[in-house]
């Protein structure tokens, strides 16, 4: 992925070091001899490196920039390295190891005052908003734009030094300031201000938090290529460290599948019970368990949790529409059933239409999908009934509080809009991080996370409520 490359080497050049390279493809060659200075030219591409430890019969390791590349090199001490396409500084370290524990150690720099991109934001002024953005960049690559954003989208662009921005007061109200630099090759950075304060309080409590996520570009693209390096969450406006991260796809899952079984779907329930197995039968692996709910006047559970998908199907099938339609009773329903589980969770719900026979009010079910941190996804099929833009705007608000969407369907793209759900269940990435502040029990713990790109943009649960 592009952005995710680019933003990857804004924070530190990538070093890679392949045995498929030979002396072949260097077009230049960096000698590191203790006591002697490299000559002073520019290293990069794919550089020949070679040591001379000064006694024979040793042992080299090497590292660049922290990383270790070789480790136990023999003679001839060579080494092919890409330095990547830009001349930025590196800090060599060598260690050579011989006979009798004979041990020497030195660093040689490269490329001295090349900086690679780099952005950090401060404010300069809290009270009148005002912030500045400093940068580095190589010279050959230098920046060319600087970019305040919000939430995705663009706020304010500078193209000249100095960096300032005025900050808009909506935007300091949400608590975060994100500034992206952009050079000329247009490679990328990004850094971000949050306005949270030291706690000082008597007792501070550590504990990890796990938490599914899921990615999408510019053009809404579920993305499942994005590196750790790019993400970081703020918990209550505090950073937090990322202690796992891996593929959500790789853990079990348990789905709620809801269906709108009223009398609207009379002529569109068979497509819908089709669209809905296909879905089942693609998405589910191995250890997955899967639920049926028809949302009806008072919701009918078909099918509790099972690995059986023929189960599932036959509880599909077997769905017959009537009544009206109560989404909300369903939907609490369905979390009910799927609070207590450890697996990853998920409920998709397929309505054509407004709630017209629910108990529970919209508020009471937000409150509970907030509190649960299960995703909605929810499929608006149009049947030719008209849904109010009032149940619109609350489905969507249901699915953006707990990390899912919303997906407008028809009877040609039923199940493309399924598959777009699928989709984001096996892309999402299972993360767990580690908080140390003081937290309340039941208090409110917004979350936020931040990608090290303007073109992504993370998706989730917006907090939980502290144990």
């Amino acid at each position: 992925m592009k952005a995710a490359r680019q933003s990857k080497l804004s924070v530190v050049l990538a070093i890679l070091v392949s045995s498929s390279l030979t002396a072949a493809h260097a077009s230049t060659r960096l000698l590191l001899s203790r006591g002697e200075q490299p000559p002073s030219v520019e290293y990069k591409g794919v550089i020949e490196l070679t040591v001379n430890p000064g006694f024979d019969e040793a042992r080299v390791s090497i590292s660049v920039d922290g990383q270790k590349i070789a480790d136990a090199l023999q003679a001839p001490y060579k080494l092919i390295v890409d330095f990547g396409p830009t001349a930025v500084e590196h800090r060599i370290g060598v260690t050579a190891t011989g006979a009798n524990k004979r041990r020497v150690q030195w660093h040689e720099t490269v490329n001295r005052g090349h900086l690679p991109l780099s952005v950090k934001v401060r404010p300069i002024d809290l009270n009148t908003h005002l912030f500045e953005a400093i940068t580095t960049a190589p010279p050959d690559d230098p920046v060319t734009t600087v970019e305040l954003w919000d939430s995705g989208k663009l706020v304010a662009s500078i193209t000249e030094a100095p960096y300032r921005f005025t900050v808009p007061p909506e935007v300091i109200a949400g608590g975060f300031v994100q500034i992206t630099a952009r050079t000329k090759s247009g490679e990328e950075a990004a850094d971000f201000w949050s306005n949270a304060g030291d706690v000082h309080v008597e007792s501070i409590q550590v504990r990890t938090v796990p938490l599914f996520v899921s990615v999408v570009d510019g053009d809404g693209v579920t993305r499942d290529d994005v590196d750790r390096s790019l993400f970081r969450i703020l918990d209550n406006g505090s950073e937090a460290k990322i202690i796992e991260f891996g593929k959500a796809f790789d853990q079990p899952i348990a789905i709620a599948l809801l269906v709108d079984a009223s009398a609207s779907m009379t002529y569109s329930m068979e497509r819908a019970s089709k669209a809905a197995q296909e879905f089942v039968q693609h998405t589910l692996k191995k250890g997955d368990r899967c639920s049926v709910y028809a949302v009806q006047e008072v919701p009918r559970r078909k099918q509790a949790l099972t690995d059986d998908s023929s189960l599932v199907a036959k509880a599909l099938q077997g769905i017959s529409p009537q009544g009206r339609t109560a989404i909300y009773d369903a939907v609490e329903s369905a979390i009910r059933e799927l609070r207590d589980e450890k697996a990853r969770r998920a409920i998709v719900v397929l309505t054509d239409g407004d709630d017209t026979a629910s108990i529970a009010s919209y508020e009471e079910v937000k409150k509970i999908a907030t509190e649960a941190g299960i995703p909605i996804y929810f499929i608006a099929y149009d049947t030719g009934n008209e849904t109010s833009v009032r149940d619109l705007e609350y489905l969507k608000n249901l699915a953006a509080e707990t990390g899912g969407f919303v997906a407008a369907a028809t009877e040609k793209n039923l199940l493309a809009k399924y598959r777009e759900i699928e989709k984001d269940l096996r892309a999402q990435f299972a993360i767990r991080y580690q908080i140390t502040d003081y937290a309340k029990p039941n208090q409110w713990r917004p979350i936020r996370v931040l990608l090290a790109s303007p073109k992504l943009t993370a998706r989730t649960i917006r907090g939980y409520f502290a144990p």
